[in-house]
């Protein structure tokens, strides 16, 4: 089973010693969004370069999630 690691970048970069396996790419994605959520409702910032950077076993970069800020609550 592949491992996967996922790190955070947003200008510093936060490594994932340890990561995750998963079947394939496509799990190891599916698990950086949730990531990206999690770190949105953590730290609402506005930055339009902070990423979950989804890396293969030899650390390779192969996928990228962007991590949006939380959205605002409308009040009407």
């Amino acid at each position: 089973m592949p491992h996967y690691y996922f790190d955070i970048k947003d200008g510093h970069r936060l490594v994932d010693p340890s990561g995750f396996n998963f079947d394939d790419d496509d799990d190891a994605i599916a698990k950086a969004e949730v990531i990206a959520i999690g770190v949105s409702l953590d730290n609402p910032a506005v930055d339009p370069e902070r990423h979950i950077a989804v890396l293969n076993g030899a650390r390779e970069e192969i996928f990228r999630v962007p991590v949006y800020s939380k959205p605002s609550m409308s009040t009407t």
